[in-house]
């Protein structure tokens, strides 16, 4: 007997989150900090100090000055790598402090 609605948990879970926002909202914050750190890898992880995101803001305070000045050169692809790993488009800025 074949199943006619299989779907995998990233389709269900996606579904999910679009038919509720607020519980998507919670999602995307919690989930961030560790795609920051998978994205970024262990040495720019190992600088930054704290994360914070909210309202599509993602604020991110370093313990490097150098490495502020490079990563604001690059906040608009940081952006999109982040709303790509996200899978939906969440980051809409980037603060560097």
């Amino acid at each position: 007997m074949g199943r006619h609605n299989d779907k995998n948990i990233k389709e269900v879970l996606g579904a999910y989150l679009a038919s509720n926002k607020r519980v998507a909202k919670g999602y995307y914050t919690s989930h961030i900090s560790d795609v920051w750190k998978e994205m970024m890898g262990p040495t720019i992880a190992g600088y930054t100090s704290k994360i914070m995101f909210r309202d599509g803001v993602l604020k991110i305070y370093l313990e490097s000055s150098a490495l502020k000045k490079e990563l604001s050169m690059s906040k608009e692809k940081i952006i999109k790598l982040l709303n790509e790993a996200l899978g939906h488009e969440v980051v809409l800025s980037v603060e560097l402090f």
